[in-house]
């Protein structure tokens, strides 16, 4: 069988190529009742417009990228649905990727996706450089930074309010009368990681604790290196009654210590963690944490987004999150 043409399309729906093309690329007004004809022939003839030659000639993909450290986590997908749910009312399409936390990649990422011809893209960026993110600025690309900023890039920013957040979180531990208190970090070269360990301390330096440096973990990513450092100082005589896990990854790694070495949540340890749980669907005590609305994050910025697309807003905007605070069963008072 040939392939279709746009020839074809126009000498079986008897009007001219340029009314094809109109009706494909939406440039100009076609009547309605032509417009459906054309489009019954090219369903019939089953013709699907040359998507790249068409970027080109109307300067625009429809396409959106989102990339991020970890696609296993569930934390960026909720953004992803958010996002997907926002930018799909405007008629664009949303590519995923991720960079694993490597620096490298995500340059490499962003210099791909710019090649590409994204119209827009939203970062949950591991790279505090910066360079990219100028990069697409620069070449009028819009760009919104989620969960992460970047010192001297003026660009749209949405947040969480993490020195609060982890303040409050490590507070209700303290409140529970835990002096021996864990942190297991994630990346502290992310201003987010670096935040929860600040409003960590700041709460424990507030109850009269003093700060054990033992028990403050090294940066982390993976959930293996949070499991590694949860079974060295729980295996101390002097262990922790309390451990504060930074996000959800970090509680994974966690748990399955706490598993392996036959410590029971809330028996022999309390635990509370930031950001949403999913693994308290399954598990028994649930976890006491700061919850984030994800979803609600990839919302904002698709709206951010949508707006800078069509022209709406020429500023840049800052939007800070607030984390709930939700005690469920994992924290015991031992006073």
């Amino acid at each position: 069988m040939k392939d279709i043409t746009i020839k074809d399309i126009a000498n079986e729906a008897g009007v001219s190529i340029s009314t094809v093309s109109r009706v494909i690329n939406g440039n100009y007004p076609v009547r309605q009742e032509v417009r459906e004809k054309v489009e019954a022939v090219m369903k019939e003839l089953e013709y699907h417009p040359n998507a790249v030659a068409r970027s080109l000639r109307i300067n625009k993909t429809n396409l959106i990228a989102l990339v991020v450290a970890d696609l296993s986590n569930h934390f960026f997908m909720e953004i992803a649905k958010g996002l997907e749910l926002e930018v799909s009312k405007m008629g664009y399409h949303l590519v995923i990727a991720s960079s694993g936390g490597d620096i490298e990649k995500e340059r490499e990422l962003i210099d791909t996706l710019v090649g590409k011809r994204i119209d827009g893209l939203v970062i949950a960026s591991s790279d505090s450089d910066g360079g990219k993110i100028q990069k697409c600025l620069s070449l009028g690309i819009p760009v919104v930074l989620v969960d992460r900023t970047i010192k001297n890039i003026t660009t749209n920013q949405i947040l969480w309010n993490d020195f609060d957040s982890s303040y409050k979180l490590t507070k209700l531990l303290t409140d529970n009368g835990h002096k021996k208190l864990a942190i297991v970090n994630v990346t502290l070269t992310n201003p987010n990681g670096s935040n929860r360990l600040e409003g960590f301390k700041q709460a424990v330096a507030d109850a009269g604790i003093p700060v054990s440096e033992a028990f403050i973990s090294p940066s982390n990513f993976s959930g293996r290196q949070a499991y590694d450092y949860v079974m060295k100082i729980m295996k101390e005589e002097n262990r922790p009654t309390a451990i504060y896990c930074a996000n959800n990854i970090m509680l994974e790694g966690t748990l399955q210590a706490l598993r392996e070495l036959n410590l029971k949540v809330y028996d022999d340890v309390s635990v509370a963690a930031f950001g949403n749980l999913e693994c308290n669907k399954y598990i028994t005590p649930q976890i006491t944490s700061a919850d984030q609305d994800s979803l609600e994050m990839g919302h904002q910025a698709g709206e951010i987004l949508s707006g800078l697309l069509a022209g709406k807003n020429t500023y840049s905007t800052q939007i800070i999150l607030d984390s709930k605070i939700v005690e469920r069963g994992s924290v015991k008072k031992i006073r």
